[in-house]
């Protein structure tokens, strides 16, 4: 469950590189993410550079950008046929506009180009594109992957893991989308039982507090002030959880010291803060506030880095949304 609610397009056409299509699809979905092959059409066999076949899901024309967190884009010669379609173009311009995920291996970057968004970008792929990247007024990169903002380009399928690493990193710290079921994964309560996000919050409006470490200076200041905040989401009848990625025996001893009125999750498998999209660089989740309503539809999603929810602009109007 660790990647929940993520969904990636891969584009498909014939003469696609066999490694950066399968790799990437089947990584993401070992990820729990839902990737997704996308063709001009789902009754042709698009065969590989070296036959092996893949038929599409979804046709592209169907396929809306709001609905998806990222594209990739394999190399081979696919990518050629690819750039000549409007339908997939506008599709990787209008991703790329709203801050989705735009990968592209090899070739790939051709599609980009096309769309006209390498302008002013960071690129790399196979080095005969060195020409085609800097005329389209990007810069070309002579690098095994590179990450400009929210494109990531690999040179070839040597670099795979390389490239599906940052891949990962991106979706992990994207938002999840509002107005749709929360994200799931497990969580280890303080008496060391295993359960579900969902389990833990089914019917009951909920405010669910991320933080990195509780016994840091900020950890120490703000946790006891969330007390308050608790004890206001409970008189509603809703429930207020604090959850970071520190073992049981640390949130036990958080609450001991601390005096804190609220139960502490321990997320050690690290699902939830990654569905969230809050897993920091340090291995820690980051400060950050989730509002989800009674029927699991997640309603608010910010990043407090100073831990103080308060000041997070819309938070007010929401919880009063949610708690009246």
């Amino acid at each position: 469950m660790t990647m929940a609610h993520r969904r990636v397009v891969i584009l498909v056409e014939n003469q696609y590189q066999e490694l950066e299509l399968w790799y990437p699809l089947l990584r993401l979905r070992e990820e729990g993410v839902e990737a997704k092959l996308v063709g001009p059409g789902i009754e042709e066999t698009f065969l590989g550079r070296h036959g092996f076949p893949a038929k599409a899901e979804m046709v592209t024309s169907s396929v809306s950008p709001r609905d998806f967190d990222g594209i990739i884009i394999p190399g081979g010669f696919a990518p050629d046929y690819l750039r000549r379609l409007p339908v997939v173009t506008n599709l990787v311009r209008e991703m790329y506009q709203q801050g989705k995920l735009i990968g592209a291996l090899s070739r790939g970057p051709w599609v980009l180009i096309s769309a006209d968004i390498v302008r002013g970008k960071r690129v790399t792929g196979l080095v005969s594109l060195r020409d085609d990247i800097n005329n389209a007024g990007g810069e070309f990169v002579d690098a095994p992957v590179v990450v400009d903002g929210n494109i990531i380009t690999a040179r070839g399928p040597n670099e795979l893991p390389l490239f599906m690493r940052e891949v990962l990193t991106f979706l992990w710290r994207s938002r999840p989308r509002l107005n749709e079921p929360h994200p799931d994964g497990w969580l280890i309560d303080g008496a060391g039982n295993v359960l579900s996000l969902v389990q833990l919050l089914r019917g009951k409006p909920s405010l669910v507090l991320f933080f990195d470490s509780g016994f840091s200076p900020r950890g120490t200041t703000f946790l006891p002030r969330y007390n308050e905040w608790a004890e206001k989401v409970e008189k509603k009848g809703g429930l207020f959880v604090g959850i970071s990625t520190e073992s049981i025996f640390t949130h036990q001893e958080l609450q001991r010291r601390l005096h804190l009125t609220f139960p502490l999750y321990s997320d050690v498998f690290l699902e939830v803060t990654k569905a969230f999209g809050v897993l920091g660089a340090s291995g820690l989740a980051e400060w950050a506030v989730a509002l989800i309503d009674a029927h699991g539809v997640l309603r608010f999603a910010e990043r407090c880095p100073g831990g103080d929810i308060e000041s997070l602009p819309g938070f007010q109007r929401k919880f009063e949304n949610l708690f009246g």
